[in-house]
């Protein structure tokens, strides 16, 4: 009796507990299967983080939770996460890194917003695109597209290096792989340049707001985006010198560049008055240039073609051609190089040397003079001989 007593009173042994799964192993479970309307979709639940597997077949989630579970061992990314970073999340890494070298690429809008040259034909293909879906198949879609609407191999060159820059600014803080990047064959360096009879012409077909300052790039080699910046308190006119500011360049050095007698009086003939803002307010002045070009028989224009908002397709002189034209007048007016540098603006030779262009009548010209004092030595010893 007592030993069935003691019996009864005998703790009962623990059921042993079951092992708890590591964090991270997962699971799965339909939790809205009593729904209304129910789903009978799978979800994997792994590091705390629930996800739909997108399948109703138990196995084919296990599968998917397994691929999910293997992520997280070795700290990759899923691919759910990637999608959530957009193109507009590179576009403003971009911008704040371009800020911060204060590059003289940035444009500053009529309405005050802040952009970078080129940045708006990327902005209207890539907007709102996830990033990973920007693939070598999508890069060459935009590359035909900007083909297609008469950009040049070098313009879409620069486009597409701004959106690298962007992925590579990305993938520095995101797990993203950057893709191939497509490059164009561009076009050798541009042999265009005026001669002076042709810049008359060129001239005088100009609307009269816009002779000023291109007599200034053809006479100077300026570029004509610092040209744009620059101010009437800069210009002293008695000393014939214009002093550009560190900021206004795009090298971010200052410079002193003089101007030529006639440009002077041009800017002497302005009022007093109207002597304040920006020295040369021509604002937006392609279909000028390309008009006048057309007129002086520099250029053609293809009215048939629908490019440039209608417009039509342009082709001939650009105002780039009036730096090298300047440039080759300096060296052709016999002025060396650091002097011609420090009017034009250019940082190192090797690009200073891609604009010092020598033409067909320089090169006859200079085989003659050889080919003349050769003629002369052996006039020279012919006589000797006889």
């Amino acid at each position: 009796m007592d030993t069935a007593k003691n019996l009864a009173v005998m703790p009962k042994p623990k059921k042993e507990a079951k092992p708890r799964r590591e964090r991270g192993s997962g699971g799965l479970s339909q939790p809205f299967l009593h729904a209304n309307p129910p789903s009978e979709i799978w979800y994997a639940k792994v590091n705390g983080k629930r996800r739909s597997t997108g399948t109703t077949i138990k196995q084919e989630a296990l599968g998917k939770l397994q691929k999910m579970q293997g992520r997280t061992a070795f700290n990759m990314p899923d691919p759910s996460d990637l999608k959530k970073i957009r193109y507009e999340e590179g576009r403003a890494l971009v911008l704040a890194d371009y800020k911060n070298e204060d590059a003289a690429s940035l444009v500053t809008k009529s309405d005050g917003t802040v952009t970078v040259w080129g940045l708006e034909h990327v902005d209207a293909f890539f907007s709102g695109r996830p990033v990973v879906d920007i693939n070598a198949e999508v890069l060459q879609a935009f590359v035909d597209r900007r083909l297609k609407d008469g950009a040049s191999p070098s313009t879409v060159n620069r486009n597409l290096a701004l959106l690298r820059r962007m992925l590579n600014l990305l993938a520095r803080d995101k797990d993203i792989k950057v893709p191939h990047f497509p490059h164009l064959k561009e076009p050798d360096a541009r042999q265009g340049f005026l001669e002076n009879d042709a810049f008359a012409k060129l001239f005088f077909a100009l609307p009269e707001r816009l002779r000023a300052f291109v007599l200034f790039l053809y006479t100077t080699g300026c570029r004509s985006g610092e040209a744009k910046k620059l101010r009437w308190s800069q210009v002293s006119l008695a000393e014939k010198v214009i002093s550009v500011q560190a900021e206004q360049t795009k090298n971010r050095k200052a410079r002193t560049i003089p101007l030529c007698d006639e440009l002077v009086k041009m800017l002497n003939a302005t009022p007093k008055a109207k002597r304040v803002g920006l020295l040369f307010p021509v604002g937006t002045f392609r279909k000028a240039w390309q008009s006048a070009c057309v007129k002086a028989g520099l250029g053609t224009l293809d009215k048939s073609s629908k490019v440039n908002g209608g417009y039509g397709l342009y082709s001939g002189l650009i105002p780039h051609d009036l730096r090298r034209s300047a440039v080759r007048n300096l060296r052709k007016a016999g002025f060396g190089e650091v002097l011609a540098m420090s009017i034009s603006g250019h940082k190192t030779n090797e690009v200073f040397k891609r604009y010092d262009i020598t033409d067909t009548t320089e090169k006859v010209q200079a085989v003659a003079e050889i080919g003349s004092s050769l003629g002369q030595v052996l006039k020279s010893a012919k006589g000797r001989k006889s």
